[in-house]
């Protein structure tokens, strides 16, 4: 370990006054109060002191001798032959205090003189009597933190105590900082044993007073989400990081407590401004079971960043303590870090994402707009669409009786109603599909038309017994082969925590069944941020596997009866992607997106399409302001009658937004919900 012994070089810099000395607190005596000759002297050693140290202490005794009672030639005699001769010196030292016991800076000479012999405790003795005569004198407190820092005293959180109070405007303030940088950073206090586990107290004062931008403490309530007070030895650390926002977010169980790498690698993030998306790709660790998907991916970050380091490959020990000397050293190391922190696009996990030339984009057709206005949109954006769902295809069960008769009469179906017998606007969207070279759908939804809510019950008579889960494979599975459609959308919403494995088992049918003709299978799941320990109905991962490709559902975050607020939230549509990134290859993946907004008034909203948001804020005179919390747009304004409208909708840079995290994490592309709302400003943003 390196030596903490800086101080004698600036000990003799501050005797010989090439340095700043300490100030004194007594003024000088008048030279009308002593004989004229003595003040000669007195002045020409002063003069001399520099160039000829041996005269000038001739000219300090003689003056001293011509005015016994005069206490500058004695103190300036004293303090020139402490640099050399300490022992010779303290006797006129002590003799100054007794002229002028009031006079502090004689004590700072005499703890710098015992410093420098190695006598610790009368220095500290000395410097402790200068801060009795002048309290919080920087000078004083100097010397102290010098004797604890002193690699021999090893007192370090004492000495970092002080000099953090120094590195406030004093005019030791660089002395200070640069004695806390050569600190080490695996001692907190007296009682140092580098194979202790480290814990959250000292974990906090050793990261502080080792980081390389620690400027100041202030001293405020310490919060650390328990009531709980630190020890004297890291109080300073948790109010200077609690001063400077270093600890929200963070609890702290215990100060005494081993502190967990988890803990330890959040601490870090919030040190060094590491923050959880500045990374790509996921970590394969596989003992992060259980960690929040915020945490896992601070954890990633640190990792991706070269900060912290794994136990072994793949494996990281969140609930695992460290050492003081193993944090020490991971400190160190993380310095080194971030004195050149890599570019963004550099902080890359294996494998990084591949580019994607041409993005997936998948529109739902549905029972807005007119069917006219899409099947028109869809001719104009042909060569931008890739496929097209069709929500034409609902369960018999779920569809209002006396139409269900009637397209039952035509379809000869047991399950499903097709899209044949939907009407003739529905017929020429499909062949319209299949003439453009965009890919037709059949979406498989548990949407039920008479209550216009998802219906749980009907996936679980589906899918429970199974002669009717194969009777509705082949029954769909036929669909596709009589109309020449290119896939099946499954987008069963709000199923039943009991269906959970069933509904795995019937995707894995339904798989294998499309396969064997050509036809490829997605499924649409909702958002998820973090593990839900095999509670949820859906089964990500084994879901995932059963499908070509999986649609995130990140849209609807506010809905007509949730009150105004954002359609979807950036960041939360980049938590929702890396969690299923951990589950599922990006090459399959989708990301939902919108192309409406919603109009609330009152308690109730409207939904709008992107074009009628625009033109409504221009005929309103709004101001369309792109919130930065969710990176959405919105407006406000009054109603002729008064009443207040609020409006948030996806424009074209909350779409562009979007679009570039399809490229960031080398998604497959998005599903937009739906075909008509979007307007010519969201194909423009897609080429952003």
């Amino acid at each position: 370990m390196k030596r903490v012994f800086i101080v004698p070089i600036i000990v003799i810099a501050i005797l010989y006054g090439e340095i700043a000395a300490p100030v004194r607190s007594v003024p000088l005596a008048s030279a009308a109060a002593v004989p004229a000759q003595a003040v000669a002297l007195y002045q020409a050693g002063l003069a001399a002191k520099l160039a000829n140290p041996a005269e000038a202490l001739k000219d300090f005794a003689r003056a001293a001798k011509l005015a016994p009672q005069w206490e500058q030639p004695v103190y300036a005699e004293g303090a020139l032959l402490a640099s050399s001769n300490f022992k010779a010196a303290l006797p006129i030292l002590m003799h100054a205090l007794q002229l002028n016991p009031r006079d502090d800076t004689v004590w700072n000479i005499i703890g710098w003189g015992y410093y420098v012999q190695h006598n610790f405790r009368a220095a500290e003795e000395a410097f402790h009597n200068q801060l009795a005569l002048a309290p919080n004198n920087p000078y004083g407190e100097w010397g102290l933190a010098n004797c604890y820092a002193d690699s021999r005293v090893r007192q370090f959180a004492l000495a970092r105590t002080i000099l953090l109070r120094l590195t406030a405007a004093t005019p030791l303030r660089a002395l200070a900082l640069h004695m806390l940088a050569q600190l080490p950073p695996d001692a907190v206090d007296a009682a140092f044993n580098p194979n202790a586990p480290i814990s959250y107290g000292d974990a906090i004062a050793m990261a502080l007073s080792y980081h390389s931008h620690v400027l100041a403490a202030k001293a405020v309530p310490v919060h650390a989400g328990n009531g709980q007070t630190p020890g004297a030895s890291v109080a300073p650390y948790v109010w200077f990081a609690a001063a400077h926002g270093d600890l929200n977010g963070l609890s702290i169980p215990s100060f005494s407590a081993p502190a967990p790498r988890l803990w330890i690698a959040l601490l870090l993030a919030r040190l060094y401004g590491i923050n959880q998306f500045d990374y790509l790709r996921p970590f394969a660790l596989t003992d992060m079971a259980g960690v929040s998907v915020d945490d896992a991916m601070y954890v990633n970050s640190l990792l991706a960043t070269g900060i912290m380091t794994t136990i072994a490959p793949g494996r990281f020990a969140p609930a695992a303590a460290m050492t003081r000397a193993q944090f020490g050293a991971l400190i160190a190391h993380a310095n080194s870090v971030m004195a050149k922190p890599r570019q963004p696009s550099q902080w890359l996990s294996p494998p990084a994402p591949t580019p994607v030339r041409r993005p997936w984009i998948y529109f739902f057709s549905t029972s807005s707009p007119a069917l006219s206005a899409q099947n028109a949109d869809l001719a104009a954006n042909r060569s931008n669409i890739s496929a097209v769902g069709l929500t034409d295809y609902p369960f018999i069960a779920d569809f209002p009786s006396g139409s269900a008769r009637v397209r039952e009469a035509i379809d000869h179906t047991r399950y499903l109603l097709t899209a044949l017998s939907a009407g003739p606007a529905v017929v020429q969207e499909l062949k319209l599909a299949q003439t453009d070279g965009v890919r037709p759908f059949l979406v498989l939804a548990n949407y039920n038309d008479a209550t216009n809510q998802p219906n749980p019950q009907i996936v679980n008579q589906m899918l429970q017994h199974a002669a009717t889960r194969v009777g509705l494979v082949q029954e769909v599975a036929h669909i596709v082969a009589a109309e020449g459609l290119a896939g099946v959308t499954v987008d069963f919403e709000n199923i039943w925590p009991k269906d959970r494995q069933v509904y795995v088992t019937f995707m894995s049918e339904l798989h294998k069944a499309l396969q064997a003709q050509g036809a490829l299978t997605m499924i649409c799941l909702p958002e998820r941020v973090m593990s839900t320990g095999g509670q949820s109905p859906y089964a990500y991962a084994a879901l995932a596997q059963q499908a070509d490709l999986v649609m995130l559902i990140t849209y609807d975050e506010h809905t007509p009866n949730s009150g105004p607020g954002p359609i979807a939230t950036l960041s939360n549509d980049q938590r929702v992607i890396q969690y299923a990134l951990q589950q599922m290859p990006a090459s399959k993946i989708l990301l939902g997106a919108a192309d409406y907004g919603y109009n609330w008034s009152g308690g109730s909203a409207q939904e709008i399409s992107m074009g009628q948001a625009n033109a409504l804020a221009q005929a309103r005179k709004a101001h369309i302001t792109l919130d930065p919390a969710s990176y959405s747009a919105t407006f406000s304004y009054r109603s002729a009658s008064g009443t207040l409208h609020t409006v948030w909708y996806e424009n074209s840079q909350s779409i562009a937004a979007i679009a570039r995290l399809v490229q960031t994490f080398g998604l497959r592309g998005l599903a937009v919900w739906h075909l008509g709302s979007e307007d010519a400003h969201f194909w423009s943003a897609l080429k952003r």
